[in-house]
């Protein structure tokens, strides 16, 4: 995970964190950072919900790829939310790569993530 934004957040902290643990393909790291009734999405997909769906369908998008690396560069905050925005790098099993750009927004419930819905076009993968 990289940072290359000159805006500043108070949850610039927890955005690093959560694609630090993502960018590092740990689920567990992940869900320490949601809250129990988290709702998640990824893309198109259907919005999930729990600390532990949450978890078995990151180790389940991990095991598509080999591997990710996230540049963001730009957080904003609006009371208990939190957008960010940059490019993810996908390298496949193949080692081939795609890149494209994301976007995520977060709720809080104080220090945890309740929702968590990233838009983002996995179709190339």
């Amino acid at each position: 995970m990289q940072l290359d934004t000159d805006t500043q957040s108070p949850h610039t902290p927890l955005v690093a964190k959560l694609y630090t643990a993502v960018d590092a393909m740990n689920a567990t790291d992940i869900v320490a950072l949601v809250d129990e009734n988290v709702q998640f999405r990824l893309g198109n997909f259907d919005a999930i919900s729990g600390r532990e769906a949450v978890e078995q369908a990151n180790v389940g998008f991990f095991e598509t790829i080999l591997a990710m690396h996230h540049t963001i560069t730009g957080i904003w905050s609006s009371g208990d939310t939190v957008f960010c925005e940059g490019r993810v790098h996908y390298t496949r099993k193949d080692k081939s790569t795609h890149e494209v750009p994301f976007a995520a927004r977060l709720g809080l419930n104080g220090a945890k993530i309740i929702d968590y819905y990233v838009y983002v076009d996995i179709s190339g993968l």
